[in-house]
């Protein structure tokens, strides 16, 4: 697929731990407290000087920190993370629900030129129904502070049927208050129930087919999800991070592609779609942890995920998420 040497973008998760309980995310269960397979861990520093030398930074553009289960406010050591990619010239992206952390932190991170992408999805009235146990002033206030030290801000709004009515006055308001950009966007997270700790329905989002949750539940539990079930079209695939020269580490620091073949795969996602997904990578996964082996040897595995583009079959090996990420 490409070697250590052609390696020009990292995306990185640094903490599988997260403040908020987003309803759709995958780290918990429409918003209830459901590990399905995953490991909450945080990348320390050592960690990252292990697997990112300072000779392989030397050919790398940029840092993307976004992680599929977690969000960098809940790892101690980011400001010290983010500053020695800074050290190395490379160019740091930080994708954020902006909860947590004192005004102290948001300036020291403004310090280090790098952008930061707020995750607002509306006003004080709308964006906590998604952004659950994250507070909207709060993530505002953060984002003044990040701001008014030189911060480059950019509010990152997901498209709900809830604050769709609120888009023109959240980006009026992003442009008031100094946002470098806004962004909308509708990442297909954006229909389901929302459930508190105990599991009780406190809001629905979008149209569901299913909104009794002790059912849902159950079902995620116990239920096994086939190829057949999930029914892929083949089609084409142009893949994005093989264009972009990227890779996708993990808060365990294991090595992927892409962060939709990192979710994972060896113990994550029982009764949905991921259990076919990462039952496919799994039959050509090889050791991947470069916190044990050297990050060249962790991409080896990556030329077996360009070989199954060329199968004809899903059932013979053609990976269903590829067809359905980059497929055209």
């Amino acid at each position: 697929m490409y070697n250590i040497n052609d390696i020009r973008h990292i995306h990185l998760e640094i903490s599988s731990l997260c403040n908020a309980r987003c309803p759709l995310c995958p780290r918990n269960f429409h918003g209830y407290p459901y590990n399905d397979g995953y490991e909450e861990r945080n990348l320390t520093l050592s960690d990252i000087k292990t697997i990112f030398i300072s000779e392989f930074l030397d050919h790398v553009n940029k840092v993307h920190i976004n992680g599929n289960f977690g969000d960098i406010v809940m790892n101690p050591e980011a400001i010290d993370i983010v500053y020695y990619f800074r050290q190395h010239n490379v160019d740091v992206s930080i994708s954020t629900n902006g909860g947590a952390r004192k005004k102290d932190f948001w300036e020291d991170l403004a310090q280090l030129d790098c952008e930061v992408l707020f995750c607002l999805d509306g006003l004080s009235d709308t964006h906590s129904i998604y952004r659950q146990d994250t507070v909207f002033e709060t993530v505002l206030n953060n984002a003044k502070a990040f701001i008014a030290k030189g911060g480059k801000a950019v509010w990152k709004m997901i498209e709900f049927d809830h604050n769709r009515h609120q888009i023109e006055e959240c980006k009026q308001l992003s442009q008031r208050l100094g946002f470098a950009k806004f962004e909308l966007i509708n990442d297909g997270r954006n229909t389901g129930v929302a459930v508190n700790k105990k599991g009780e329905v406190v809001n629905i989002l979008g149209t569901p087919q299913k909104i009794n949750f002790n059912e849902l539940l159950e079902l995620k539990r116990n239920d096994e999800i086939l190829l057949e079930d999930i029914n892929p079209i083949k089609k084409n695939i142009s893949c994005e991070v093989k264009k972009s020269r990227s890779i996708y580490v993990t808060s365990t620091g294991e090595v992927y592609p892409c962060c939709y073949t990192g979710f994972y795969p060896r113990t994550y996602g029982h009764g949905q779609y991921y259990q076919v997904v990462n039952r496919q990578l799994n039959d050509i996964i090889k050791p991947n942890n470069a916190l044990e082996r050297p990050l060249e040897e962790c991409i080896e595995w990556f030329n077996d995920i360009e070989k199954s583009w060329n199968i004809d079959k899903f059932e013979d090996g053609r990976l269903v998420i590829c067809n359905d990420v980059c497929g055209y």
